[in-house]
């Protein structure tokens, strides 16, 4: 059995190494968002604005069609798994401000705890997932019309 002062200081060192993963991975969504987002205004400005693209046959269309959604859904796959990862750290981070007492009430605060009760559940109302998807999906969508478009 570890002892008490050993493990408290174990919690100590952990708690920025989680605190940090946390923040860390959301900026990685919001990251291959971006770039996700970028790749495709990119390619359906090319789509759009070079001549010789409205004169691409049947199976070029198709063959740049599922090669435009291949990227899309590898983009969504890379977000979905910083977002799962984000959530492991989250809610590690949460068991270590339990164990570190941050959530119950302090005689230093008025009897109030540091952080707020809701706090500890917030993180299952986080809708960032979706709106970093939706995005994708969007796009991927404006591109897709903008290709299988018949030429005029």
């Amino acid at each position: 059995m570890i002892p008490e002062d050993e493990r408290h200081e174990t919690v100590l060192r952990l708690y920025p190494i989680f605190k940090e993963e946390v923040y860390r991975r959301r900026d990685q969504m919001m990251r291959w968002t971006a770039i996700g987002a970028g790749s495709l205004v990119g390619i359906l400005s090319i789509i759009l604005l070079v001549p010789a693209a409205h004169s691409l046959s049947a199976t070029s269309r198709l063959l740049l069609a599922c090669a435009t959604l291949l990227l899309a859904v590898t983009y969504m796959g890379i977000i979905w798994q910083h977002h799962t990862r984000h959530q492991q750290a989250k809610q590690q981070l949460i068991k270590i401000e339990q164990t570190l007492g941050l959530f119950g009430e302090l005689p230093s605060h008025h009897d109030s705890a540091l952080y707020p009760e809701d706090w500890q559940n917030e993180w299952t109302r986080d809708r960032s997932l979706l709106q970093y998807l939706s995005i994708l999906t969007l796009l991927t969508g404006l591109v897709l019309v903008a290709i299988l478009r018949p030429a005029q």
